[in-house]
């Protein structure tokens, strides 16, 4: 029986999510509490700053960069056609914007869209509020987004 490149990416896409599901859990950042410690630069002083998550944030940078150098001498990804690229490569208003908007949402909540979508395992009580908020600001975003490409002047 022969597996198709298709099969052979989604089982490569779930294992991977499992791993980074896991490794979330592991590293306790669906825990809002222990995300808002680490933000929290003014406890530095009293000794009430985690730096935790800072270890963790730079093990998934070291593995994301071997990654790519990896990819960078293959041809092509082991279970796809092509690499794909993203669409926009450039650093501008909506993108320096945008990334605000998040930083404020992550740092109010604690929670980040990727563990807020692990959490759904234990359906904590107060999740609701922050999916439904992540779902409504993801779809004004988008009409946002149309209404700035519509007005945009080609280059």
């Amino acid at each position: 029986m022969k597996v198709s490149l298709r099969t052979q990416y989604l089982l490569t896409a779930a294992l991977s999510g499992a791993l980074f599901g896991t490794g979330l859990y592991v590293s306790q950042m669906v825990d809002p509490l222990k995300v808002l410690r680490f933000l929290d630069f003014t406890a530095i002083p009293t000794g009430g700053w985690d730096p935790s998550l800072a270890l963790v944030m730079g093990g998934g940078l070291l593995v994301m960069f071997i990654a790519v150098q990896y990819g960078k001498r293959r041809n092509k990804p082991l279970f796809d056609t092509t690499f794909h690229q993203p669409e926009y490569n450039r650093i501008d208003a909506p993108l320096v914007g945008g990334a605000v908007l998040f930083g404020i949402g992550w740092g109010m909540s604690g929670i980040c869209p990727g563990p807020a979508i692990s959490l759904l395992a234990f359906l904590p009580s107060n999740l609701w509020v922050f999916l439904v908020a992540m779902f409504v600001g993801s779809y004004l975003g988008n009409l946002m987004m149309r209404r700035v490409r519509r007005t945009a002047v080609p280059a």
